[in-house]
C-alpha cells in the first residue's frame, strides 16, 4: 500500500468530451453520450487496476464535475466528498500545483479531474526527466488519465518531481474491462 512505501500517486483525468452547444458558456458545457461513456470506461479501469483516490479535486465546471461524478459513483465513493476548486477552472499548471500543495498530506492517492492546456503542461512539468515521458510533451485527449508517482509531499512538487507511470486513453479500453 501507498502508505508503508511513502509513496504518492497523482491521477489527472481530463474531463469527459463535452457538447459546444453554442446556447451554453464554456463553463456550462455538458458531457455528450459519449463523453459519458468513456469516463465510465476510465472509472472501471480506476477500479479494476485498484486506483481508489482517497481525495478528489475537480474544476467547477459542469463538464468536471459531472465526470468526477460518474468516476464517484462507480468506485462506491460519495459524489459529495469531490471538492470543487476554483483555481482548477481556466489555470496553469502552476495553479494546479497549489492546488495540490494545499491537500492533506494524509491523503497518498489524489485524483485531479480538470482541462487542457494545464493538465498536459503539469504532467511536462512533472514527468520531464521520466522515462515513458512521450516527446517531452503528453497529450491528454478527452477522458484521459495520467497517473503519477512520487515522494515528495504534496507541498514539495517541483519540476521533474514525480515519475510518469502510465497515460491511460478512454478509447483503448474495453467498454465492461480494463
Amino acid at each position: 500500500m501507498n502508505e508503508k512505501t511513502n509513496n504518492r500517486e497523482l491521477l489527472l483525468l481530463r474531463h469527459g468530451k463535452s457538447s459546444w452547444d453554442t446556447v451554453k458558456g464554456d463553463f456550462d458545457r455538458t458531457l455528450t453520450e459519449q463523453g459519458q461513456r468513456h469516463v465510465k470506461r476510465v472509472a472501471l479501469y480506476l477500479q479494476h487496476n485498484n486506483l481508489i483516490p482517497d481525495f478528489i479535486l475537480s474544476s467547477p465546471a459542469q463538464r468536471a464535475i459531472h465526470t468526477a461524478t460518474i468516476v464517484c459513483q462507480l468506485l462506491g465513493i460519495d459524489p459529495d466528498t469531490i471538492h470543487a476548486n476554483s483555481q482548477i477552472y481556466n489555470a496553469r499548471y502552476e495553479d494546479l500545483l497549489n492546488v495540490i500543495a494545499q491537500c492533506s498530506q494524509q491523503s497518498y492517492r489524489i485524483l485531479l479531474v480538470g482541462h487542457n492546456p494545464a493538465l498536459e503542461d503539469l504532467v511536462t512539468f512533472l514527468s520531464s526527466n521520466s522515462a515513458q515521458h512521450y516527446n517531452n510533451h503528453t497529450h491528454l485527449s478527452p477522458s484521459t488519465l495520467a497517473h503519477l508517482q512520487t515522494k515528495e509531499a504534496w507541498s514539495k512538487l517541483d519540476t521533474s518531481g514525480a515519475r510518469l507511470l502510465s497515460v491511460t486513453y478512454s478509447k483503448s479500453l474495453a467498454e465492461d474491462s480494463n
